[in-house]
């Protein structure tokens, strides 16, 4: 009985993984203080801790608020007051060596803290800014938008 249970786990964590993959989460809400907003598409959605992040979404904070996420890579952004920051690309496939990273910081303050992407691959990702590409060779750093 025991294998079984063991068994069923195996297979309900495997079934997670992929649902995680195929409906095209990239991250999650890891902490918010204050009203943050997600753009996905024409919608604009209220969001709070442990909400889904998925590609394409541009993450909106307002004065005084601010955001955490966590990628599934393990990569990190936390986004000031006043930010907004679209997720432009993601890919995160270490069984077939399929890598992306593009951020779009429009205005704002993001601190980045690279995960398994930024040492797998690191020539694959890009942030931006209206007026600038960061190339990313270090793993940690402040970027900021006036």
């Amino acid at each position: 009985m025991k294998n079984l249970i063991k068994i069923v786990l195996i297979f309900m964590v495997g079934c997670c993984a992929t649902a995680f993959a195929q409906d095209g989460k990239v991250a999650f809400v890891k902490k918010i203080v204050g009203d943050v907003l997600i753009k996905r598409g024409e919608m604009i959605v209220t969001t709070d801790v442990g909400d889904p992040i998925f590609k394409s979404d541009v993450l909106i904070t307002k004065t005084g608020s601010s955001a955490g996420i966590v990628f599934e890579d393990g990569t990190t952004i936390a986004v000031d007051q006043n930010t907004e920051c679209n997720i432009k690309d993601y890919l995160f496939e270490p069984e077939t060596n399929a890598y992306a990273f593009e951020l779009y910081l429009e205005k704002g303050k993001a601190i980045y803290h690279s995960g398994r992407i930024g040492k797998l691959a690191p020539d694959k990702i890009s942030l931006k800014t209206p007026h600038a590409i960061v190339g990313t060779r270090g793993t940690h750093f402040i970027i900021k938008v006036d």
